[in-house]
């Protein structure tokens, strides 16, 4: 008995490391009570907000309005997005989302690769335009300090699609009709390697060496760089960014549209958090009936088998006895 106990146990640790792991979300936009500017902590070394917006590396906004609110309806699957525009008078705009202590957003992220990100740039498109993070100590990272020191891609999934398109970043380090990969129009998922956030110039206040890239540890906001396209796009357009993420595979576990199927998959989660508590449980009762918690991810077939055979040989063990 205590043989098919220990195998029980071993088959429910085994199915908890078949499931994937999910993404995990610095914001959807949808849990914000209040959305208040601040201070910009990079250039300025003020005390953030929720956001900052203005010319990208200074605390001036060069006399153009810039607009920047969260919206409902506009984002993944019909949520709440950010809504981002400015009247044509700034022709580089940083724009900043922080997590603060009243935002209570997550700034620790050890194992992540990629930023993963949805867009909807319908109608408009950029001259130039980068992401970023910031840190703890106020450094910027982005792809823009790279400018071609080696093939920065991203990558893109239209909506509806189910093929990711490998896309690159241009000599100057950024994406847009000026850098060859033009994103008029687009909408749905992109995704950049954290690799390639290195450390700006300008905004290493650490002494870091040249090109070091973020860590995913240590995330204290998400930065873009934008401006609209002079070819395709009138000022004043607006475009929406939503359900940041960072993760460690930009094509696994992408976030459903359907709030049944993300209801089930929260509730996967709650149970993927309580199976460890279940095996040590079973091993101290030597309950040879105790059930692991259920098992709602993509994932539950593979997990279900490995259980299932792990069964088989116990009562194969139990029957020799």
């Amino acid at each position: 008995m205590k043989r098919i106990t220990v195998m029980i146990t071993l088959a429910c640790f085994a199915a908890l490391f078949t499931l994937p792991v999910s993404g995990a979300l610095f914001t959807d936009f949808e849990n914000f009570t209040s959305f208040e500017p601040g201070g910009n902590p990079v250039y300025n070394f003020e005390d953030p907000g929720d956001y900052w917006v203005g010319a990208w590396n200074n605390g001036g906004d060069n006399g153009c309005e810039i607009t920047i609110e969260i919206v409902d309806g506009k984002g993944f699957g019909g949520s709440k997005a950010l809504a981002i525009s400015e009247d044509g008078g700034n022709a580089n705009v940083g724009t900043y989302i922080f997590a603060t202590a009243k935002n209570k957003l997550p700034t620790s992220f050890p194992g992540a690769k990629y930023l993963r990100v949805w867009c909807d740039f319908t109608g408009m498109g950029f001259r130039k335009a980068n992401f970023g993070v910031v840190d703890s100590k106020s450094c910027l990272f982005s792809t823009d300090e790279v400018d071609g020191a080696w093939e920065c891609e991203f990558y893109y999934l239209a909506e509806g699609s189910s093929e990711w398109v490998t896309m690159t970043h241009g000599d100057d380090g950024c994406f847009g009709d000026a850098q060859g990969s033009d994103v008029f129009g687009y909408k749905g998922w992109f995704a950049f390697p954290l690799k390639d956030f290195t450390i700006r110039e300008n905004a290493n206040w650490e002494a870091l060496d040249p090109l070091t890239p973020c860590d995913p540890a240590d995330i204290a906001g998400v930065y873009l760089f934008w401006d609209y396209s002079d070819v395709s796009t009138t000022p004043g357009s607006v475009f929406y960014i939503d359900h940041i993420e960072f993760v460690e595979d930009y094509k696994a576990n992408l976030p459903s549209p359907d709030p049944a199927v993300e209801e089930a998959q929260a509730q996967s989660q709650a149970g993927l958090d309580r199976s460890t508590d279940i095996a040590a449980e079973m091993a101290d009762s030597r309950a040879a009936d105790a059930v692991p918690a259920p098992q709602t991810s993509g994932a539950v077939f593979p997990a279900v088998g490995v259980s299932l055979l792990a069964l088989a040989a116990a009562a194969k063990l139990y029957k020799r006895r």
